[in-house]
């Protein structure tokens, strides 16, 4: 399932750098970054779910009060499924970088963990078919999984979190002056893959789950400060493993 990897320091000209491994069905169509929802303004651009027509992330330029970026990770619990039928998870990014999440449309869908990212602040919310409850994340480097952030007890959080934390952070976008700021954070991801995809410490992974198979099929490199949102994408042409070379799009 989904890894998503923060870093949160408010004194940087860029707040927020974000490294994501995306964990779905090797078939499901999908499309990288860019402004797949027209109706939602110009600024809404993210990775554009065809089936279901939502975002796994969404970022909007144009949104009040600054930049905001949003991905949604499912959780394990196994919910009934409500009488008028699921509500796509695909949903929430979109409505968080726009209107705000929908407390309905949140319960209608299969259990998740919504990452929303502003360049001051970052919270958590969770819905485990029970109860939605919102956390603050705290500056630092936080690892986001399906348990939601920096659950020890997530074999690859334990593993693989210290080793984040030592690595420098990036300053900035994947582009430019600030593109070779990624490479700790490239190497130490690459550090992973020693590891068999189906390990559960595993980062980039398979995952055979609910009679499913689940594997990771694309990195991806956000940066997001009160300029602006940077979104790439590289898409893993083998699913759970990654490239001899990252090709950005």
């Amino acid at each position: 399932m989904c890894t998503v990897i923060i870093d949160f320091e408010p004194g940087r000209p860029w707040p927020i750098a974000v490294l994501g491994l995306r964990d779905e069905q090797p078939g499901r169509a999908w499309d990288p970054p860019g402004s797949w929802w027209p109706v939602l303004g110009d600024g809404v651009r993210g990775i554009h779910d065809r089936e279901a027509g939502g975002a796994w992330l969404a970022t909007n330029l144009d949104a009040d009060g600054g930049p905001r970026a949003a991905v949604v990770l499912n959780r394990r619990e196994d919910l009934p499924m409500p009488a008028s039928g699921w509500v796509s998870r695909g949903v929430l990014p979109l409505q968080a970088v726009t209107t705000g999440v929908d407390g309905s449309d949140g319960r209608s869908a299969r259990s998740w963990n919504l990452v929303e990212l502003r360049p001051d602040r970052v919270a958590v919310t969770s819905w485990d078919g029970t109860s939605l409850r919102s956390v603050e994340v705290p500056p630092g480097l936080h690892v986001v999984t399906h348990e939601g952030p920096d659950h020890l007890d997530v074999p690859r959080v334990r593993r693989w979190r210290p080793d984040f934390v030592e690595a420098p952070a990036p300053t900035g976008p994947l582009d430019g002056a600030t593109a070779a700021s990624w490479e700790p954070w490239l190497q130490t991801l690459r550090s992973t893959t020693r590891l068999p995809a189906d390990a559960d410490e595993a980062v980039v992974r398979i995952d055979d789950h609910d009679g499913l198979r689940l594997a990771s099929l694309s990195v991806t490199a956000l940066s997001l400060g009160p300029q602006g949102a940077v979104l790439r994408n590289a898409r893993l042409t083998e699913p759970g493993r990654l490239p001899d070379t990252f090709v950005w799009e």
